[in-house]
């Protein structure tokens, strides 16, 4: 082993070839390339004895750490002779079950396409379901898929007898799941329209469901329906048929290694289909060596079904024993930094404790930047920024939000003042229909002030269609474009007093009611004053569950960070929709560098020096300069969780990118996260 490898990380490649390992590796630890040298050792112990030459499959959680491994396994001369493949566990179980025709759905128009295509036969068969459906007109769609697309996370399989269900709920109370399995049952009662029924016809509902849930599931497998799930739940039930009947890879086709990196992060589904593949990887009855990398502090996807436990205690999940190593060396953040991050993470109870000791070179500067409140946070933040880009001690800078609706608006300012930057995020509002609507209400709105609008009936009726949250029916829409109409007006002011005489109600509204709040629109001097009326005027772009499908905009409404940095483009509206477009094309351009698995998407991406993310996209990247957003306690904790420790780990993934400087922005208008104080740093 070379001497660049610390203690810890040489006992850990020096384990025994065929020894199932359990690696515990925290932020910034030089897990990547204890991973690989261990590949380099157990290859060359190989050789020494003999035996055959050793084939690895390398499990990686993102695309992104997937690109890494294979660059450094390509570039890298001291990892030449490592065969491996590199996959995503869903890319992996897609792999081994995929075939010409099978379609991946990935779109809610495609998931619309599947039901009525695929599943109207087996709808039919449900009463309840049936007139959900047809309540709904098919805008459910996708809630109806990620139910399904639960179940199969949950480890539910859809073979299972009444009394597995029964023994699988017990289970993943165990767990410490069964919250979400719960949500998922809240979610089956609004959906079948007894939210408020008894206890009785709760539990007939999730009776019916689950029936409903097992047809289904075999139904869309055979018309060829694939959801992102089934890449890993039918290569799971392909290893379960193999095995059943004693069949088994040879050769090259047979790992003799399977190594799974950010093992905290994997769910029931997961869990079952990695057992199933180690299993079918055996020679002469032996299962292949497993090797568990990752890191129970920063667990963070229990809202999508994953535990902890499953790395806390492998011996009970695997039912084989494991030897653990934990790398204890930080080669990221400077002592300052890792003293955060242990203050912060000793307050959880279930954890592995791990003693930590940092190597990085210098001091970290760490600071807390204080404002009065949003408006002036984001401008005091974007000062920040800029200083931060120009200077050249820092090659990368990130800002790190605890949701998506924290970076919104850096998006607009950094796309206004053209400042390259990667935006990597779990939602991207400016690609969505209601932006559209949005932007569509603010250029009516400067083309009004601007005298170029071309059609002033079209311009009344717009704004008409977002007064109240449904848009106007169809024959009330005809109906007053046609008495409008007949006064031939010029101008909207004429089309307005056309709207004034209109003899009937507009959604159980006075005409003059509807033309006072136009007018109140039309006045407005400034784009924050029109988009401050538009939220409190126009109901058309707030939550509403029935649209939540068509744009997540709907479930939580993200414009209001927009509007506070509305107010530095005073009366521009054409600069505000500008900037809007430019940040619209940027989201397009990072999503892009995301889908792209060459080298040259990897390295776009790398050499980008400005990153936008959201805490949960954060893991497995390191920055040098790191700026946390929003370090307020309503936002960390979120003011939902029911997992404080999760809440904790996830602010300690967000801290723990920094390698150099690390900002924690807060606003003095609410009280601090209570995780700043436990961290020390406030």
């Amino acid at each position: 082993m070379p001497n660049i490898l610390n203690r810890s990380q040489k006992k850990f490649c020096n384990l025994p070839p065929n020894k199932n390992v359990r690696l515990l590796a925290p932020a910034g630890s030089g897990k990547t390339y204890s991973l690989l040298w261990r590949c380099k050792y157990i290859v060359e112990k190989a050789k020494e004895k003999g035996e055959p030459e050793p084939f690895f499959l390398l499990v990686s959680f993102t695309r992104a750490a997937k690109l890494e491994l294979e660059y450094r396994l390509k570039h890298d001369d001291d990892f030449a002779g490592i065969h491996a493949t590199v996959r995503t566990l869903n890319a992996w179980g897609w792999e081994q079950v995929k075939s010409p025709g099978k379609e991946l759905l990935t779109s809610v128009s495609q998931m619309r396409s599947a039901i009525n295509h695929g599943l109207f036969r087996v709808v039919e068969k449900y009463p309840r379901i049936s007139q959900s459906f047809e309540k709904t007109k098919g805008n459910t769609s996708k809630t109806w898929f990620d139910l399904i697309d639960l179940y199969k996370s949950l480890g539910f399989v859809h073979t299972m007898t009444k009394a597995e269900y029964k023994d699988h709920v017990k289970y993943l109370r165990e767990l410490g799941l069964i919250k979400i399995l719960e949500e998922g049952y809240k979610t089956i009662y609004n959906l079948l329209d007894v939210a408020n029924e008894d206890g009785k016809t709760k539990n007939e509902s999730i009776r019916e469901f689950f029936s409903f849930w097992k047809d289904a599931v075999e139904r869309l497998e055979a018309q060829n329906y694939f959801t992102l799930e089934d890449q890993k739940y039918w290569a799971m039930l392909y290893f379960k048929k193999q095995l059943a009947a004693s069949k088994a890879p040879q050769g090259i086709t047979r790992y003799t290694h399977i190594m799974i990196d950010e093992f905290q992060d994997i769910n029931p589904l997961d869990l079952e289909l990695i057992k199933c593949a180690v299993a079918y990887h055996s020679n002469k009855g032996k299962p292949a060596a497993l090797t568990l990398i990752g890191d129970d502090d920063q667990a963070i996807f229990g809202w999508r079904g994953t535990s902890p436990k499953f790395i806390l205690y492998p011996e009970v999940y695997f039912g084989a024993p494991f030897v653990t190593c934990v790398l204890d060396t930080n080669y990221r953040s400077p002592k300052g930094i890792v003293d955060l991050s242990s203050k912060l993470l000793s307050n959880n109870l279930e954890r592995e404790p791990k003693e930590m000791r940092s190597v990085a070179k210098g001091r970290a500067t760490i600071k807390v930047l204080h404002s009065k409140g949003q408006d002036t946070s984001i401008e005091t933040t974007m000062k920040l920024v800029r200083k931060l880009v120009k200077d050249e001690r820092y090659q990368q800078v990130a800002l790190v939000g605890r949701r998506h609706v924290s970076l919104f608006p850096y998006q607009v300012l950094m796309s206004a003042e053209e400042m390259p930057y990667y935006v990597n995020a779990d939602i991207d509002i400016y690609a969505g229909e209601a932006m559209k609507d949005y932007v569509a209400l603010l250029q009516l709105k400067a083309d009004i002030k601007n005298d170029k609008v071309g059609d002033p009936v079209e311009a009344i009726l717009t704004i008409c269609d977002k007064i109240g949250k449904r848009g106007l029916a169809k024959n009330d829409r005809r109906d007053l474009e046609v008495h409008m109409r007949r006064v031939r007006p010029t101008s909207v002011g004429d089309a307005l007093k056309a709207l004034k005489t209109y003899p009937d109600l507009i959604k159980n509204k006075s005409t003059g009611a509807i033309a006072a709040t136009i007018e109140q629109l039309l006045r407005a001097k400034t784009v924050y004053q029109f988009l401050d009326l538009e939220e409190k005027s126009l109901r058309g772009l707030d939550k509403d569950y029935q649209k939540k499908e068509i744009d997540t905009h709907y479930k939580e409404p993200q414009f209001s960070r927009l509007k506070e940095i509305s107010k530095k483009y005073k009366n521009d509206f054409e600069a505000f929709i500008r900037d809007i477009e430019r940040a619209r094309i940027a989201g397009e351009r990072s999503r892009e560098k995301s889908n792209d698995d060459s080298e040259k998407g990897y390295k776009d991406i790398v050499n980008t020096k400005l990153h936008l993310m959201t805490a949960t996209r954060a893991k497995g990247h390191e920055f040098d300069a790191v700026i946390v957003l929003d370090a307020d306690e309503d936002e960390w904790p979120s003011r939902q969780t029911e997992d404080i420790e999760e809440e904790r780990r996830l602010f300690y993934v967000a801290l723990s990118r920094a390698k150099k400087y690390l900002c924690f922005v807060r606003t003095n208008d609410k009280a601090a996260s209570p995780f700043l104080k436990e961290a020390g740093a406030e």
